[in-house]
């Protein structure tokens, strides 16, 4: 057992293990579509405004002030020409425009009116200005000598007939650029053609070395005083086969992405920690478990479910046989009904009584199943299992009755009549009614004889006549409020009568003249539709009567009224 526990142990760890490293792949793959798919929008966002950038220094090139203020480097034109610089710098939202001449000194800007001011300065050391003096134009990203603000500087070179007299310079800073793109958990950044971090989101990554930097390069840095580079290299390339590749900084891992900006031979990146995709991964992971355990436990209900169910079914299969035995017993006193003239009309409707006594014995059937149910249980409930004794007791006197019943009214010959004390079958009705029907039994209200009035009958069919009417008085008020029930013996010096009153709804108008009729039963009542037809007859079997009456305002009065015989005289006598 415990190699067992430990071997599924080893076996679930590993498979989660598996998963986890799945769950990482798959994870990472999805991410760097991801990113790439971002860098491809914002690269090409990015390439657009630098290109636009570029547009202004060719439209200042042809400005005749500013070629005048180079051909003819008077007072006049100076100033026109910074006017004309200044004017520009405000409608196109750039940081400076400034004009050197040939020499790379600064003859024009539109700071001019500035404490710090352009003019004057020589910038023939940037590589914008060689630029354009080479090639008509050029760029470069570099800090401002005089400010200390990074900005991207665009130049062109005047030309008058062909010849280069001067160069334009404007300059935008971009530091704000790449703010708008900030998405966390994710950190954009720009790289310029040295491999060194000109644009960032996160200031930790401004002018940190992607790649080593070699002693030729710092030298060209220092020259072009375009940046001064983090003292220690913060990224390392790890280059794997399926990714760009990973960097880390701070002890932290980085997935990467790139792209090359069109405008630029610069980089623009996309980094995201690490620990973030093992995050996501595990959550996956922590989902996928999750999923099987609610799978697992639904699987072993459904295994629970099946042995209860099969539990259920043999326990159902032998009530059933009980049923069928007891069926069985019911069938032969059908053919006994059936074989006796006088009982006929029970006897073509033998099919449909056994049918309604099978009502009370499948009740009888459920109550065993789950008094069983409840046995197995460790904490069963001891007043459930009491009730449902009482239930199934009440049950099988209930179908006991009604079998006597008509067992002793199917014989050919009147049944066994004695003198009977009117009073005492009402005392027996009223015990058999408080073992029965307690809760009923307080509704009941009694009236007995003074005279205690004697009668001929059957006690055992009597007893049966007023229990089936004061139950069919029971289930007619069990929806009032203030229910109540009344039996009562009226004699004279002819008859006896036994009157059962209730306050329930009444029986319908459709229902009266066929309500002693078999299996006739008002809907608002639970019962056989046989409680009436069995009281009728064992009035007649009296040679007495069963009558109805409604009661005012509402409700039912059924009086049982039987001749007083000689005997019965004689005896009270």
């Amino acid at each position: 057992m415990f190699n067992r526990h430990l071997l599924t142990t080893i076996a679930t760890l590993l498979g989660l293990a598996l998963l986890l490293w799945v769950a990482v792949f798959f994870e990472e793959l999805r991410l760097s579509n991801s990113m790439q798919s971002q860098l491809l929008g914002k690269s090409g966002e990015l390439d657009r405004q630098l290109s636009a950038l570029s547009v202004l220094p060719r439209v200042l090139a042809d400005h005749p002030d500013v070629k005048n203020a180079l051909m003819d480097p008077n007072t006049d034109k100076l100033t026109l020409a910074n006017e004309a610089l200044h004017g520009a710098q405000l409608k196109s939202d750039s940081a400076f425009a400034f004009l050197m001449d040939t020499q790379g000194n600064t003859v024009a800007s539109s700071n001019y009116q500035e404490a710090v001011s352009f003019v004057g300065i020589n910038y023939g050391f940037r590589p914008y200005f060689t630029g354009a003096m080479s090639n008509d134009e050029a760029t470069f990203f570099a800090v401002g000598a005089t400010t200390g603000i990074p900005g991207y500087f665009a130049a062109n070179a005047v030309k008058d007939n062909g010849a280069i007299i001067g160069v334009v310079v404007v300059k935008s800073e971009l530091a704000g650029l790449l703010d708008s793109w900030h998405q966390p958990p994710y950190h954009w950044l720009a790289v310029d053609e040295l491999g060194v971090v000109i644009l960032s989101t996160s200031d930790e990554f401004l002018y940190t070395p992607t790649v080593t930097l070699d002693e030729q390069t710092k030298k060209l840095i220092e020259s072009d005083r375009r940046y001064i580079p983090a003292s220690n290299a913060k990224f390392v390339d790890e280059a794997p086969a399926r990714l760009s590749y990973t960097a880390n900084t701070n002890n932290e891992m980085y997935l990467v992405k790139r792209q090359t900006i069109g405008a630029e031979q610069w980089d623009l990146q996309l980094l995201m920690e690490r620990k973030r995709l093992w995050l996501n991964a595990l959550l996956y992971v922590v989902a996928i478990a999750a999923l099987f355990t609610v799978a697992a436990l639904g699987y072993r209900n459904f295994r629970a479910q099946k042995r209860l169910a099969d539990f259920e079914k043999k326990h159902a299969d032998e009530l059933e046989l009980e049923v069928e035995l007891r069926t069985a017993e019911l069938r032969s006193v059908q053919e006994e009904l059936i074989s006796e003239s006088n009982f006929a009309m029970l006897g073509r409707m033998s099919g449909a009584i056994n049918h309604e006594i099978n009502q009370p014995l499948a009740s009888l059937r459920l109550n065993l199943a789950s008094l069983r149910s409840l046995l197995d249980k460790p904490d069963a409930d001891i007043d459930e299992l009491r009730q449902i004794v009482v239930d199934s007791d009440r049950t099988t006197k209930r179908i006991g009755r009604v079998v006597t019943t008509l067992r002793s009214l199917a014989g050919q010959r009147r049944t066994d009549h004695m003198v009977l004390d009117a009073n005492k079958i009402v005392h027996d009705v009223i015990e058999t009614i408080k073992r029965e029907r307690p809760v009923a039994s307080h509704s009941l209200s009694v009236k007995l004889n003074k005279q205690s009035p004697s009668l001929q009958g059957n006690d055992v069919l009597l007893q049966q006549a007023l229990l089936n009417l004061l139950y069919n008085a029971f289930d007619a008020v069990l929806d009032e409020q203030k229910p109540c029930v009344s039996i009562q013996i009226l004699s004279s010096s002819q008859h006896i009568a036994f009157e059962i009153e209730d306050n329930g709804p009444g029986v319908k108008p459709e229902l009266q003249d066929n309500l002693f009729k078999p299996f006739v039963s008002d809907k608002q009542r639970n019962g056989l539709g046989l409680g009436l037809t069995l009281a009728e007859l064992i009035a007649q079997d009296h040679d007495g009567q069963l009558d109805y009456a409604p009661r005012v305002p509402k409700g039912s009065i059924f009086t049982l009224k039987m001749p007083v015989t000689k005997s019965a005289i004689s005896h009270a006598q």
